[in-house]
C-alpha cells in the first residue's frame, strides 16, 4: 500500500477526495529502478499504471531497424503506461529510467474495478489519461 500523500502528487489523481485515494492506495505498491534500467516495452501488454514518484522516466517509440526515438521525459507525478486503462491494453511505447527512480504501480484491472464502482472517479482520471495522451501525441509530432 502506497501513502495518500504519495499518491496525492500524482498529476492522474489530482482533486480526488482521500476516501478515493485510499481505494486506490489498497493497491498501489513503490517499485525502484536504477538509471537505465527497461520498465517496460512497446507492444506487451499493460498490467500496471505507473505515477513517477522520483526521478525521471524516458518514454521511447520504435522507429524502425532497431531504433528508439525519446518522445517524452516524464518527472515526479507524471503518468505512463496509461494504456493499461484503454483497450486494447497493448504498450504505445517504451520505458527506461534516465535515473534512479521510484514509481507507484497500480495493476490497471484493479484500477478498473474501482472506476466501475465510482463513475466520478472513473470520469477524473480518464480526462486526465485524455490529456497525457494528447500532450505525448503531440510531443511526437515534434519529435518527428
Amino acid at each position: 500500500m502506497v501513502s495518500l500523500e504519495i499518491l496525492k502528487k500524482a498529476e492522474l489523481f489530482e482533486g480526488l477526495s482521500d476516501d478515493d485515494l485510499a481505494a486506490i492506495a489498497k493497491h498501489a505498491r513503490l517499485e525502484t529502478y536504477e538509471a537505465g534500467t527497461k520498465i517496460f516495452a512497446e507492444g506487451e501488454v499493460a498490467k500496471d499504471i505507473y505515477m513517477v514518484h522520483e526521478g525521471r522516466v524516458a518514454v521511447m517509440i520504435g522507429i524502425g531497424q532497431g531504433k528508439q526515438l525519446i518522445v517524452d521525459t516524464v518527472s515526479k507525478g507524471g503518468t505512463l503506461a496509461w494504456s493499461a486503462l484503454v483497450e486494447p491494453h497493448i504498450l504505445t511505447s517504451s520505458a527506461k529510467s534516465v535515473d534512479k527512480s521510484t514509481l507507484v504501480a497500480i495493476p490497471g484491472e484493479d484500477l478498473d474495478h474501482i472506476c466501475e464502482s465510482n463513475c466520478r472517479l472513473c470520469y477524473t482520471i480518464m480526462a486526465k489519461i485524455a490529456a497525457v495522451i494528447s500532450r505525448r501525441l503531440q510531443n511526437t509530432r515534434l519529435q518527428l
